[in-house]
């Protein structure tokens, strides 16, 4: 019954992430998994009970990539392989986190209650920053995204980051679970439940605070993100580039036509084609952003002798394309590359019939920010924006606002729109900076450098957004110290481990 009752909590601890304002719920669906955890012997099973409900719930878009023809993959191909990527991805995810419960028992068993929230909020941060370090552990399903739509929430990214607010939301479930084991002692459930709520009063006021503090603007302009709404099974046709390239020209006309704008962005790969290769396309590109005098970021590929890459290349307004180009730093596994290909090829031979697969692309290795006169623009491709380290890398490369051309069309209008949308939101409220986000289908949005969305376009239209935004070259907390929880985490792990080891040494001995 408990493995039962546990995979229900995982399950309604990732609910925000399909119903965004059901942001509560991980603050008490969590505290189970601590509660069993000091109580049964069994804390991995539990904890790989409550990981696969959470994952499944996060991970559940992959049904709407049903079918795969677009990757040239028939009915049957594509049922099996959305159920390995599906059920895959998320066992490889809970197989790591299902660890949390393991440590956290051997670190608390035998020491003062008093260190267990810490213990349980440090060993979450270490487990959701690790998944940075391996292409499986895609870091799309970090707790801080539940809680985006509650800004005053998750302003506190601003020195900690999401690993940050993540962590004083375990640390808040972790004390309602202490209060739950010390329901003997009125005393002591008391004092966890004023520490839990005053964590969250201390929290949301700085919030608060933050918000209404205005950041000193170096730069106004006025920002677009144009959204042609062009499907993948479409974009991937023959006549492809010279039909998105119309969309997307007459939009933009229209958009600086009607707002004035200075900066136009389009979404990721909108041409399809090794861009640097093609002096046609440039030309008229360059006419274009000369004629309506502004700035064109557009996604396309760059290609050399060291391969191909996703990238971001930057028109200006006086028909020059800017010599700098940003290349993608984190690919999409089985998507831009194939993790480990000969065993998969051997585990489904249908993973052979992707044909985006064919050509492996190439992994950027610098942040390339874009020097203009407007100001300087740091750049993200798609899935390098649920890589905190990534944005602040850019910032601290001198970006004064952040572009960021995505595709989610893979997804049409599923919770997976909104949960990446979501890690803009941090990354915006982390940077300190503006993002223009520019979707193939959707969403786009213009969001503040506290998280605000102040202009989208909804999925599965076609449109543009305008807005005025500011270029910011103050850095936040967090953009110098990046992720200094993690340290802290790892730091308070590494004693208390040395002095659980010590005390049972010295146990045994005593004994003996």
């Amino acid at each position: 019954m408990s493995y039962i009752i546990l995979f229900l909590c995982g399950i309604l601890s990732a609910l925000p992430y399909v119903i965004e304002y059901t942001f509560f719920l991980p603050y008490f669906a969590l505290a189970p998994l601590f509660i069993v955890a000091s109580t049964k012997k069994s804390a991995y099973r539990h904890g790989l009970s409550f990981s696969m409900g959470y994952y499944l719930v996060v991970f559940h878009w992959f049904l709407y990539l049903y079918p795969l023809d677009f990757a040239g993959i028939d009915k049957g191909g594509s049922i099996a392989v959305i159920a390995i990527a599906w059920f895959g991805l998320s066992l490889l995810q809970a197989v790591g986190t299902a660890f949390v419960p393991v440590l956290y028992r051997f670190l608390t068993k035998s020491n003062h209650r008093l260190f267990a929230p810490f213990v349980a909020a440090s060993l979450w941060c270490i487990f959701e920053w690790a998944q940075n370090l391996f292409w499986f552990g895609v870091p799309w399903a970090r707790i801080a995204v539940t809680q985006h739509k509650i800004l005053p929430i998750v302003q506190s990214a601003s020195i900690f980051g999401a690993l940050g607010v993540g962590f004083l939301i375990v640390l808040i479930s972790a004390f309602l679970a202490s209060a739950y084991l010390n329901y003997k002692d009125g005393k002591r459930i008391r004092c966890d439940v004023i520490v839990c709520i005053s964590i969250f009063l201390i929290n949301f006021a700085f919030g608060l605070i933050h918000m209404n503090v205005k950041t000193e603007s170096d730069n106004t302009i006025t920002a677009t993100a144009v959204q042609g709404n062009i499907m993948s099974s479409d974009k991937w046709a023959d006549d492809s580039v010279g039909t998105s390239l119309e969309i997307y020209s007459s939009l933009t006309e229209e958009a600086v036509t009607k707002n004035g704008s200075s900066l136009v962005v389009w979404p990721e790969t909108v041409l399809i084609c090794d861009l640097n290769f093609s002096s046609s396309l440039i030309n008229e590109i360059c006419k274009l952003s000369k004629r309506l005098n502004c700035y064109i970021a557009l996604g396309s590929f760059y290609s050399d002798e060291s391969g191909s890459r996703n990238s971001v290349y930057l028109f200006s307004p006086d028909g020059e394309l800017n010599e700098t180009v940003y290349n993608k730093r984190r690919l999409v596994p089985f998507g831009e590359f194939l993790p480990m290909a000969d065993f998969l090829y051997a585990l489904v031979p249908e993973l052979k019939e992707i044909n985006m697969l064919d050509n492996p692309l190439t992994v950027g290795e610098a942040p390339n920010v874009f020097k203009t006169e407007i100001g300087n623009l740091g750049a993200l491709v798609c899935f390098d924006s649920i890589y905190e380290y990534l944005t602040y890398d850019s910032v601290r490369a001198g970006a004064e606002m952040i572009i960021l051309s995505t595709n989610d069309s893979w997804y049409k209008d599923s919770a997976a729109v909104r949960q990446h949308n979501g890690h803009a939101v941090l990354r915006s409220i982390e940077s300190g900076r503006y993002t223009v986000r520019a979707a193939n289908t959707g969403i786009s949005t213009i969001i503040t450098d506290k998280g605000k969305i102040i202009a989208q376009l909804d999925p599965l239209t076609t449109g543009h957004i305008s807005e005025k935004v500011e270029f910011h070259s103050q850095k936040t907390v967090y953009s110098v110290t990046g992720n200094l929880i993690v340290v802290l985490s790892f730091a308070y792990v590494a004693f208390l481990s040395c002095f659980t080891a010590i005390k049972r040494y010295n146990n045994k001995k005593t004994v003996a």
